[in-house]
């Protein structure tokens, strides 16, 4: 049986025929409604798809707020930002693994409106939950408890003026005549055991002058082995010795306790409330609750009213205490602490007498916005390093430092 011979131009036409139809069919088809309607459902399911990426990855990356010139919360060291409130935070956001962006807010109640308001993720501060606050804004859970307290603070003149004047006290008049008194009795006793009212020395100089004599080295003690030579005189020397250096402690000590806490105590003016702060020229922080306090004690008194002055920041308030523009400043306690610590020995001495006003606990604010899942993570970190121990661990190396000048708590 022969083989079929294949015509191959007839063979090509044909499949270039086919081709040619399957083209106009998928042609016809693309053209449909349907494949469009298709087309367009597809291009649409991409592009929620790439917003939806694009949300989750925003929501992943938190905007923190934070406000300067408070420290030793938050504040701006070198380019970086510095304190309890933005190292504490640094710790849960390495603990939880949350990404975030730091953004720098005029001021307190700025920050907070922007929380509420869901500008701000997360506000990070020593931010006190007042009650009021508490009704207005939501809270991460407290890190820390903190009170208000007043600072003031004088030159060293006025300082060492406060000193000499408590020098005047009947306490060191007591002491010293008591002192005195004794050392006199002693004095009579070495006059009649060792019968100084005879001796040749006492008949060329007179009984006055060798009774002042002894007394001298019974007082000073130079030279007191010399002026005995019985066992009685050489006893009463040694009770003189004894007295002396007993009298001698506790002067010291009243000069480096009493006296100085006394000229420290006047540096307040005799402030021991907040409501003594009526008449007086006061900083506070705008949008803080030292400023609230305030205004509560204007309101509620009838007659002298404190007069409130603005600090653009904390640091401030030291040279516009030192140039006498204001006369105390209400705060955190931890921030005069701070300050107190910090302050030029040179130009200016500060107390804080009134500290524990209204201690209040310290916590973040919240987006009410912010994921159940995101919120629950940084409350977990809290309690975890709180536990720890590195919240104080935070508090206390922002709190210490070397002391730049007198302190007195």
């Amino acid at each position: 049986m022969g083989r079929p011979v294949l015509q191959g131009p007839v063979c090509l036409n044909d499949h270039l025929r086919k081709f040619r139809v399957m083209t106009n069919n998928a042609y016809l088809a693309c053209c449909s409604p349907l494949f469009r309607w298709i087309q367009l459902f597809l291009m649409a399911v991409l592009i929620f798809l790439i917003s939806s990426s694009h949300l989750v990855a925003a929501e992943h990356t938190l905007r923190v707020g934070v406000v300067g010139g408070s420290a030793p919360c938050t504040y701006l060291d070198h380019s970086e930002w510095r304190g309890i409130a933005i190292d504490l935070w640094r710790l849960i956001a390495d603990h939880e693994k949350l990404p975030y962006t730091v953004s720098e807010w005029s001021s307190v109640n700025a920050m907070l409106e922007a929380t509420r308001s869901d500008d701000l993720d997360l506000a990070v501060g020593c931010l006190s939950i007042s009650p009021d606050r508490f009704r207005q804004f939501q809270f991460t859970l407290p890190y820390q408890e903190d009170g208000q307290a007043v600072m003031v603070g004088t030159s060293h003149f006025d300082y060492s003026r406060a000193i000499i004047k408590s020098l005047a006290s009947p306490a060191l008049a007591l002491l010293l005549g008591t002192f005195i008194g004794l050392i006199m009795l002693m004095c009579s006793w070495v006059w009649i055991i060792e019968k100084y009212a005879s001796a040749p020395s006492t008949q060329r100089i007179g009984k006055i002058r060798s009774f002042a004599k002894l007394f001298l080295t019974l007082f000073t003690g130079v030279g007191s082995d010399k002026v005995v030579k019985s066992v009685g005189g050489i006893s009463v020397v040694s009770v003189a010795f004894l007295s002396r250096t007993v009298f001698t402690s506790l002067l010291v000590g009243f000069l480096t306790v009493s006296a100085v806490s006394q000229a420290t105590s006047k540096l307040g003016g005799n402030l021991s409330g907040v409501e003594d702060l009526v008449g007086l020229r006061v900083g506070v922080l705008a949008g803080t609750v030292s400023e609230a306090l305030l205004a509560e004690l204007n309101s509620n008194s009838s007659d002298k009213k404190a007069n409130a002055l603005p600090l653009n920041d904390i640091d401030s308030a030291l040279e516009l205490m030192e140039n006498k523009k204001i006369d105390a400043v209400l705060a955190d306690e931890n921030q005069l602490k701070y300050q107190a610590m910090r302050t030029n020995a040179r130009r200016l001495i500060v107390s804080i007498p009134i500290r524990g006003i209204r201690p209040e606990l310290q916590a973040f604010a919240l987006s009410p916005m912010l994921s159940a899942e995101t919120v629950s993570s940084i409350n977990y970190a809290i309690i975890v390093l709180k536990r720890g121990g590195a919240v104080s661990s935070i508090a206390q190396e922002n709190l210490e430092g070397p002391t730049g000048g007198m302190f007195w708590k």
